[in-house]
């Protein structure tokens, strides 16, 4: 029989209830469209993979599994399809990743505005650092974090050893909020809803945007297929689906 152990640590707490804090941010809404979007558009599936509902908030580490409770700030423990552990985290997770190649769980909470890392195992918080104005999500590349910050506007780059650190912040007028990686090409890929576009950039610790492409509207999720180097952006029934060739150029396929 697994045991299950509840951990509510002070580490994921803040200096102010969650309640008094602002809310989450969200992404901006389009306006209408004026270009054609980059690639095909097909009607959308109830869960096309690697766009899963974004309410499901979940990561896997170091052979578990965790998911995130925004309206309690708790993150669940599960292994082998069953609840272990849970333990508290600072207010409203929004978004989890593994860091730190795998060695580290990153959780990202929206209404304290703060990046912390966990051990996955002992399920200790080991770093913390604030995450911006309004920062909604979180992909890691090697040793890096980067984080959307929507509501300031700015993508921010966050090395993880040998500790935990904003090391840039770039500048991404347009509400960043739905983001990817391709760890074979080693690019970013951030959805700006409030100008119905994808950015790319390098995952690198200097990234700029490279490459512009219009989207439908409202493009709140992005995903990547790392094999074929498709880039697969969601709207409201509406999947986009944008090839190699397009998203990289040949150079890059």
């Amino acid at each position: 029989m697994v045991v299950l152990a509840v951990a509510v640590a002070v580490a994921g707490c803040g200096s102010a209830p969650v309640a008094d804090l602002p809310p989450a941010a969200r992404p901006a809404a389009s306006p209408p469209q004026r270009e054609r979007p980059a690639g095909r558009l097909i009607p959308a599936a109830a869960r096309p993979e690697g766009l899963a509902p974004a309410r499901r908030v979940t990561a896997a580490v170091a052979g578990r599994t965790f998911v995130a409770d925004a309206r309690t700030s708790t993150i669940s423990v599960r292994e082998g399809g069953r609840r272990v552990a849970a333990f508290r985290v600072a207010g409203h997770p929004a978004a989890l990743s593994p860091a730190d190649r795998g060695r580290r769980l990153a959780v990202l909470s929206g209404r304290e505005r703060v990046l912390e890392l966990y051990d996955p195992r002992t399920l200790r918080r080991v770093a913390r650092a604030t995450a911006g104005v309004g920062p909604t999500h979180v992909v890691a590349e090697a040793d890096r974090l980067y984080v959307a910050d929507t509501q300031g506007g700015a993508l921010l780059v966050f090395r993880v050893a040998p500790e935990l650190e904003l090391v840039r912040r770039v500048h991404l007028p347009g509400s960043p909020y739905g983001m990817a990686v391709d760890p074979e090409r080693h690019r970013l890929w951030i959805t700006l809803t409030a100008r119905n576009a994808l950015v790319s950039l390098p995952a690198n610790g200097r990234p700029r945007v490279i490459r512009t492409l219009p989207t439908v509207r409202q493009p709140d999720a992005v995903a990547v297929d790392a094999s074929s180097g498709t880039v697969r952006v969601r709207s409201a029934g509406v999947l986009q689906l944008v090839g190699a060739d397009e998203a990289y150029g040949e150079d890059e396929r």
